[in-house]
């Protein structure tokens, strides 16, 4: 991965797309954002060990499955690709939990920065730039709940909303500012 974080152009379904702004670091959160648990929502809520069955997909000990939402997978390959530099903002209190689905799903290599434990994203944030460096002005960030969307703008970070996972739009939403 890039230490400068994402160039001024990204890649978007085979096309390049400009950003509005330099954005050195893209946080995401997890449950609900990129993946689902089910009737469960939250990976917190999962019975361990976690695994995969015959089939390849991934379940808990209680047999619910867990699923990335359909777009992430390419998403965050394009992403990475393209030079962004990558994080991970989460609230759960089964930070273990969250690091083995990462590990499941083979993206946990996608994301250098991570802050995953209880508590107002905003302390993920402050230890983000912290460990990055980088300024909250240059850093987006993507959150299914709306209290951690304001919690985080407030800080300075453009914040996005996501109904129903992670999607290419949604991204380029977030590209053009909006």
């Amino acid at each position: 991965m890039s230490d400068v974080g994402c160039p001024v152009v990204a890649k978007a379904g085979g096309s390049y797309i400009l950003w509005s702004g330099m954005a050195r670091l893209i946080v995401f959160d997890l449950d609900l954002t990129l993946w689902h648990c089910g009737p469960m929502l939250w990976c917190d809520q999962l019975t361990p060990p976690l695994g995969r069955d015959g089939g390849g997909r991934v379940v808990a000990a209680c047999r619910t499955e867990v699923q990335l939402y359909p777009e992430v997978p390419e998403l965050l390959a394009e992403l990475v690709e393209e030079g962004c530099l990558l994080g991970l903002a989460s609230r759960t209190s089964a930070p273990e939990i969250a690091s083995e689905l990462l590990e499941l799903f083979a993206i946990a290599g996608h994301f250098r920065h991570r802050q995953i434990y209880p508590g107002d994203k905003s302390a993920h944030f402050r230890a983000l730039r912290e460990e990055s460096g980088i300024d909250y002005a240059e850093m987006i960030f993507f959150d299914d709940e709306p209290r951690n969307v304001d919690s985080v703008a407030r800080l300075g970070v453009a914040a996005h909303l996501v109904r129903g996972g992670m999607t290419r739009a949604l991204l380029e939403q977030a590209r053009r500012g909006a």
